[in-house]
């Protein structure tokens, strides 16, 4: 099974460190991926036989509109789900409201996906359009914290999105 890292992964960390899985008699191996893409990419070279992502990949992927370049997937699918918790925004300490961040640089996953497009929706509401502020694509959660880490130590005009 390969994952994003994070905390969020705690029940499948709870289920391997109790024997949960194995006195089900499935085995279980975790493998974190920190890139982007990478848990698409390799899960379609058959290296993974579960990807755990956002519902928002799977539906980008078998559309054919996933960022990796591996092409329309119909075998994808999605089942479990998650909570809406994961989707906040994160800023540097001067952003104190939406209007602060005309003219700056926001970073996302992939700007194809639903992160990404709730985002785009946050700020629309806000009375941003896409042409009022910037849009880099830097990776996952981690990728993301970490630079906007870096930019706030650089000074830089870069808020996350996560």
């Amino acid at each position: 099974m390969n994952v994003f890292p994070g905390g969020f992964n705690w029940p499948l960390f709870t289920a391997l460190e109790t024997g949960s899985f194995a006195r089900a008699g499935i085995e279980v191996e975790l493998a974190g991926d920190h890139r982007l893409h990478g848990a698409d990419e390799r899960s379609c070279a058959g290296n993974f036989e579960i990807a755990m992502t956002g519902f928002d990949n799977v539906v980008a992927y078998v559309e054919g509109q996933g960022q990796a370049p591996i092409g329309p997937q119909p075998e994808f699918f999605a089942f479990l789900g998650s909570a809406t918790v994961f989707l906040s925004l994160v800023a540097q300490p001067d952003i104190s409201s939406p209007a602060d961040l005309r003219g700056r640089t926001v970073s996302v996953d992939a700007a194809t996906t639903g992160y990404a497009f709730a985002l785009f929706d946050m700020l629309d509401s806000a009375a941003l359009g896409q042409g009022d502020y910037a849009v880099v694509k830097i990776g996952g959660m981690a990728q993301r914290f970490a630079d906007l880490t870096r930019a706030q130590q650089r000074g830089d005009p870069i808020i996350c999105a996560l």
